[in-house]
């Protein structure tokens, strides 16, 4: 397996698949104050699909929650991130092409201006 990307932000990581075609990460945010923090890939694209409990997710300002089941797709050079709405929650990551450890800078925090909607 290639060099993986560095987290960004706090939280548990329990898989780290990559393949020729994708990488799927699936994390797990327990508790309140974990979180992806805010950075961008410049070559990959991503899904986020929750798996357990509510999600927060930012692009580029705008902010959205997601449920169970539910997904949100960041384009390649957005900036994003995602934290537990709650208790906790489970949230998967799909990057196309392959999450490289290059590709994955974070950002400065700022506040979002608008809702997604």
């Amino acid at each position: 397996m290639a060099e993986r990307p560095i987290p960004v932000g706090n939280y548990e990581l329990l898989e780290d698949f990559e393949s020729p075609a994708a990488t799927v990460r699936v994390l797990r945010m327990a508790r309140t104050g974990q979180a992806v923090e805010l950075h961008v890939h410049e070559r990959s694209a991503q899904i986020y699909v929750a798996l357990q409990g509510r999600v927060r997710i930012e692009i580029d300002g705008r902010v959205a929650e997601i449920e169970p089941f539910h997904a949100a797709s960041v384009p390649a050079g957005a900036v994003h991130g995602a934290a537990p709405v709650g208790d906790g929650a489970i949230l998967m990551n799909i990057s196309v092409p392959p999450l490289r450890a290059d590709d994955q800078v974070p950002v400065p925090r700022y506040e979002p201006t608008r809702d997604a909607g």
